[in-house]
């Protein structure tokens, strides 16, 4: 049930993502007005929750300025608010220049840039166990770095100049998992803090990572917008896309509120198995074996992390022969 959504939303996503944006015989889509749709998207589903658990509109009203209408609130939300909104641009950069299955195995290194920050900024100690996982990690994202993820140095389709494109598109996943560690981290604290609503929380997100979309589309793709139009090339596969991207990450969270950390491990490794199948399958993805020796280490280390420990059992007196007491002297 959870784990195959888990999996079939992440798997979908990147796989789909990735193949809109290589596509050689259409024309480019604009990312930006793609990212600043989606976080439209979410804000909008974000108000409909929140108003289908009103009775009336003055109900809604009345729980918007008490829960949502908290300018230090919204700007402490801000911060994580901005850096998902580079993320997300991250993540169509790092898709333009890497296949999705090298995308999905470096991106584990959020695991790394979150536990660093669960360290330094949250005081969390680690476990021997999870600090030998974070070497494993760390290894596994070296052995892929090293060799070409591929056995044939330019894929049919591909656009030339592979290896600087791949230079850029880890240099994009290694900003994206940083972001993630840290919005991760830093997301936590101020939810642990406050009894408001999710949706609640979301709304105040939303509002700033709207305003800081639409302005990036102003200021870095301006000219295309004023020439094609925001929304040009948004065929059936692009709005597949951010549908997946926008409502995908609500459901995930809904679904993660009710689901184990051992949940989580097995979505992350079954997630990047189905993605490298999928682009065996579909896209003539042929991966090498370096790159496959590094995805297992990566995988195996992120699940091992991941892994809750077994909880220690009283022993049971009653499966054990008592003693007789000993008469004082």
């Amino acid at each position: 049930g959870s784990l195959g959504v888990l999996v079939a939303q992440d798997t979908a996503l990147v796989v789909l993502l990735r193949y809109s944006r290589s596509r050689r015989d259409v024309e480019p889509y604009i990312a930006s007005c793609a990212v600043a749709t989606m976080e439209c998207v979410k804000l909008a589903t974000c108000f409909g929750v929140v108003y289908w658990s009103c009775e009336s509109w003055s109900q809604f009203v009345r729980r918007l300025r008490r829960e949502v209408l908290r300018p230090r609130e919204v700007a402490k939300l801000s911060v994580p608010a901005i850096l998902y909104l580079v993320q997300n641009n991250l993540l169509y950069f790092a898709l333009s220049h890497l296949r999705a299955t090298p995308y999905k195995v470096v991106y584990n290194l959020k695991i790394l840039t979150g536990a660093f920050f669960s360290v330094t900024l949250a005081g969390q100690r680690l476990t021997r166990r999870r600090w030998l996982a974070l070497v494993a990690l760390f290894a596994g994202v070296v052995v892929v770095q090293t060799g070409p993820h591929e056995q044939r140095a330019e894929p049919p389709g591909e656009p030339p100049g592979e290896p600087r494109g791949q230079t850029l598109g880890f240099a994009a996943v290694l900003a994206a998992a940083v972001t993630s560690g840290f919005c991760g981290v830093y997301q936590q604290r101020i939810l642990q803090s406050s009894g408001d609503s999710m949706w609640a929380r979301n709304i105040q997100m939303g509002v700033p990572s709207v305003v800081v979309g639409l302005l990036s589309v102003c200021v870095k793709d301006a000219a295309l917008v004023a020439q094609h139009g925001p929304f040009h090339n948004f065929d059936a596969l692009v709005v597949a896309v951010i549908a997946l991207q926008a409502l995908g990450g609500l459901n995930v969270a809904v679904i993660l509120k009710y689901a184990d950390n051992i949940l989580k491990g097995f979505a992350a490794a079954f997630s990047t198995l189905a993605s490298c199948l999928l682009e065996i399958i579909l896209l003539g993805f042929n991966p090498s074996t370096n790159f496959l020796v590094g995805a297992a280490l990566i995988n195996l280390a992120a699940f091992v992390y991941n892994k809750q420990p077994a909880p220690k059992t009283a022993p049971d007196d009653s499966a054990s022969p008592r003693l007789p007491k000993l008469a004082r002297v």
